[in-house]
């Protein structure tokens, strides 16, 4: 009976303990929001109007994350509870929406929105990722999901550009094995005034004929890839430290120099988790050829 008695105490005292951190948490995240409240205003007196996204700050701090996480709770559990966090304080800013691609699995693009933006934010199912594009160029605020596949339906990077709508980021951001929110996708956005280098710099790379040359070789990434009847077009990705005109060298000679070659965006690179020491990913889909 004492033994029991002195488990029940024990437990008792580690149940208030959980109490007391929850109170700090929300005391915390509560006076983060007043942090985020007077940033709002501050914006506002010098004129600045809407949302605005901040992706590489937020993949600075998933790395600094990364960096301190320690204990049995999961990474990705951290980094969900984070993007809520960070979605309902952007939020603050004024309402947007999120547009997924509906030419994907669209349950497992809803899972993949959900876990990067929260369960709040109000979001639409476009036609297909050129419809996508369309909107959120179109739009104030609102931001696009689409999805990242090696053979793509129609060349929908097209649409991308520095007066329309540019990738930002993307998903997911931190890679593991059997991981939920998988689907590997692209974040786009209005241009971001301010916005620094990223890490990495994407491409609408264009080709009459068929591709000639391994790109791969040269270190760039042909995230997805649209054969036509005259030839290729391509998302390439490249070092964010790269020139326009350093890429296309590197093209060259890999005997594959392109009739077009636009800068659309760019990402903060992905972190694979699944590593002891997480590293950020160089490759993520195969060569075209």
């Amino acid at each position: 009976m004492a033994s029991d008695q002195t488990q029940g105490t024990a437990l008792d005292s580690l149940r208030q303990r959980i109490d007391v951190l929850d109170a700090e948490l929300h005391r915390l995240l509560m006076e983060r929001v007043r942090v985020i409240d007077g940033i709002v205003a501050a914006k506002r007196a010098s004129g600045a109007d809407g949302v605005m996204f901040r992706p590489d700050r937020e993949a600075d701090m998933m790395r600094r994350m990364v960096e301190r996480h320690e204990g049995s709770l999961p990474l990705t559990s951290a980094e969900h509870l984070w993007r809520e966090i960070i979605t309902a304080c952007t939020r603050l800013q004024g309402e947007f929406q999120v547009h997924l691609d509906g030419s994907a699995d669209i349950a497992a693009m809803r899972d993949a929105a959900r876990f990067y933006f929260g369960f709040a934010v109000e979001m639409e199912t476009a036609g297909d990722p050129a419809d996508v594009v369309g909107t959120v160029a179109a739009s104030h605020s609102d931001l696009g999901v689409i999805a990242l596949t090696e053979r793509a339906e129609l060349p929908w990077w097209r649409g991308l550009g520095q007066d329309g709508a540019q990738i930002i980021a993307r998903l997911p951001f931190f890679v593991a094995e059997e991981r939920p929110a998988d689907l590997a996708s692209m974040v786009i956005s209005r241009p971001i005034p301010g916005s620094g280098t990223p890490d990495t710099a994407v491409y609408d790379a264009r080709w009459r004929g068929v591709l000639p040359g391994s790109l791969m070789d040269t270190g760039l990434e042909i995230l997805s890839f649209f054969r036509h009847a005259d030839g290729v077009d391509a998302l390439l990705a490249a070092s964010g430290d790269s020139s326009e005109d350093e890429v296309l060298t590197l093209c060259r000679e890999a005997g594959a120099e392109p009739d077009v070659l636009r800068f659309v965006g760019g990402y903060a690179a992905p972190i694979d988790i699944d590593e002891g020491e997480p590293d950020e990913l160089d490759d993520f889909s195969e060569d075209a050829d």
